[in-house]
Parts: C-alpha cells; structure tokens; sequence
C-alpha cells in the first residue's frame, strides 16, 4: 500500500506491537507518522523508532492528545504562573470498572501483554507524558501492576488491568498513579498540591478546573478562559486531537522540525513504563 499510494503522512492506530514495523516501513519511504500509544512494546523498539525519525527527513510525532484538553492546558500555565507556589505533590488517580466482569469485554490484543496490551500502557502512556511534559525528569519510580480479571472469553489474560505508580522527580516533586478498569465506576482526579495551594481536574477529558490557595482556606471551581477552549464535538477528545495534527501538519508544510508530543517524548514514556515493569518484577526503586 505504502508503494502504490505513496501517501504523505500515515497514522499508525493499529495495535502495540505492530507500531514498530510500521513506523519503520513508513520511514523508509520517506512518510510522516503519526503513532499511536503506547509507543513501541519496549524502550529498545523506542529507540530504534526515536533513531529513524531523527535521520529521516519525516515530521513524526505521537498521539499524546490529552495534552491539549482545556483543562490541562490552563492547569499547566496556572503552574508556571506560581498559582500553588513550589509544586510538591501531584496524584492521578483512575477508576473504571468497564472490565470489571469478565463478560464485560472478551479476549483479545488488549489481554496479551505480548502484543502490547493492558492498562498501563493504554492509558499510563499518557499519564507518564503528563507528568513529564509538567515536572520534568523523573529520578527513580516504584511500582505494583495487577491482573485482578485472568479470564476473558477466549483466552487468558497476561495484561495488566490495574497498577500504582510513585515517582520521585529531579526537582523534588513526588508522584502518586493509582489506575484500574476493573474496580469502581467513574473516579478520576488530577491534582498538583503546592506550598500556597492546589489545582486539581475532576474529569479525565479535563473539562472542569478546581482550586484554592491556602490564604483563602477553600476550593471553587475556576473558569476556564475562552481562549483555552475547544469546538465542541462528538466525542471530548476529537478537538484535541485536532490541535496536534494542526501542529503536525503546520510543521510539515512549513518544513519545521517535529513538534512536540514527538518520538523523543514518546521514547521518555517508554522508558518510565518499561522502568515501572522492571520495578514490579523486582520489587525495587529504579533509578534513571
């Protein structure tokens, strides 16, 4: 397909363990990628996609679109403004219970952690960019992933349906992840906690902000301003998906370096999720 169509850009939405292989035939013909999380299945792969791209005249980005929900776009400028002052905690916290049963979703990629599936990588790629893109380099992490549903119509499940996650960044700030589709209903907070206050999104499209500073010894929501809004669309993150390939196809027409979210942020969350599957193995801090 790739040699008849000859396209300019290719989104790779297929599953894990085929991003790879993709991405890489994509690039030898000199295509554009836009590739899905999680990135690769390892941070060897990661590498070798993060290589290519830096020595093929491509744009290649990732679709780490949850950058540009409203809400998290003005948290993070609220963050730079001083708003809670020193960050030193931050939690995301997550639970679903759409896999709760196993009837809920019979087997398939997404149970087979040899293709790339589970929990931590679907949506924890995101969180690891999250946090990154907000408070820079990690230090070291710990972590404990659990497969609390092993049978799915039609196999056994080797994914993860659930895992926690704390982290240690260079500047101080710790991290706690807590994130499962098998226990709950529909539980998820973000929240940055700092010397002078507290900022925290209570949706996981981040449509709602709400904070306080320690002065006023109470939280409210907080207005998002117009300009940090998007059209609204079918599903929340259409819109945002829209802003990165805007960015992505700006950068393609005007011949600008790959903007981020790229494949060197993409390669930074593999590593923090290949780091939190050593620590769970091992039982240990990792250290990066």
């Amino acid at each position: 397909m790739l040699d008849r169509e000859k396209p300019d850009i290719v989104s790779i939405v297929t599953p894990t363990y085929l991003h790879f292989p993709m991405t890489m035939a994509a690039f030898r013909r000199g295509i554009h990628v836009l590739c899905e999380k999680p990135f690769a299945l390892d941070v060897e792969e990661a590498q070798q996609m993060k290589a290519a791209a830096d020595h093929t005249p491509v744009v290649a980005m990732v679709d780490f679109e949850f950058r540009y929900v409203p809400a998290r776009q003005y948290l993070v400028d609220l963050l730079r403004d001083g708003y809670i002052g020193d960050v030193r905690m931050v939690d995301f916290i997550v639970h679903f219970g759409i896999r709760s049963d196993a009837r809920d979703v019979a087997f398939d990629w997404w149970s087979d952690a040899s293709k790339g599936g589970g929990l931590l990588g679907a949506f924890g790629s995101h969180v690891m960019d999250t946090l990154r893109w907000i408070l820079g380099d990690p230090k070291r992490l710990v972590a404990d992933i659990t497969t609390f549903v092993t049978q799915r119509d039609g196999g056994t499940v080797t994914s993860d349906d659930a895992y926690q996650i704390l982290i240690e960044f260079q500047s101080g700030v710790r991290a706690t992840v807590q994130m499962t589709t098998v226990a709950g209903v529909d539980d998820v907070k973000f929240g940055a906690y700092g010397n002078l206050g507290q900022l925290v999104i209570p949706n996981i499209y981040g449509t709602e902000l709400r904070g306080g500073r320690r002065s006023d010894r109470v939280t409210a929501p907080i207005d998002i301003p117009e300009r940090y809004r998007l059209p609204q669309e079918t599903h929340p993150l259409q819109a945002p998906f829209r802003v990165l390939l805007g960015r992505m196809v700006d950068a393609i027409d005007t011949g600008s370096p790959s903007p981020s979210p790229n494949f060197q942020d993409g390669l930074q969350s593999q590593m923090m999720l290949d780091a939190a599957r050593v620590s769970a193995r091992t039982g240990n801090w990792i250290p990066f």
